[in-house]
């Protein structure tokens, strides 16, 4: 079972693991459905195959924790996962997922890394778990500041 915490609000809209995938569509869909005055960005990660597809987590720490682990920010609750998998670094606008030394490792683009700057529509792998990464600009004064 998915968990998640308190502080990363969770959108339950289905995603259609079904058909070709359309990131465009999905950060559109994001976007419309969590406007997010403050922030220039809007970032997340959605399970697109695996238990709990069609889950979404918006990214609003500079660091995220990912694993099965009680305290992850993504809760990702199978034995495939690591206690503490991986970890999402947001640095100067960019963000960075590192593999937390897990045991089964960490994938982006059917290739395992150890550390990887990633780019909006990337697919991560992290045991049973697909998502793919989806950033974009949401309506947000200038004078914003990132939580």
């Amino acid at each position: 079972m998915t968990q998640q915490q308190p502080d990363l609000p969770r959108d339950d809209a289905a995603v259609d693991t079904t058909a070709s995938l359309d990131h465009d569509a999905l950060a559109e869909q994001l976007d419309a459905a969590h406007p997010e005055p403050g922030r220039d960005e809007v970032r997340a990660l959605a399970i697109t195959r695996g238990p709990g597809a069609g889950s979404r987590y918006r990214l609003v720490h500079d660091e995220v924790r990912i694993g099965r682990h009680p305290d992850a920010h993504v809760l990702l609750d199978d034995v495939t996962v690591s206690r503490r998998h991986a970890l999402l670094t947001a640095v100067d606008g960019q963000v960075i997922i590192t593999d937390q030394a897990s045991l089964n490792g960490t994938y982006v683009a059917g290739e395992r890394v150890d550390s990887h700057l990633l780019a909006d529509g990337d697919e991560i792998q992290i045991g049973r778990f697909h998502l793919v990464y989806l950033e974009g600009p949401s309506a947000a004064p200038d004078d914003a500041h990132g939580g």
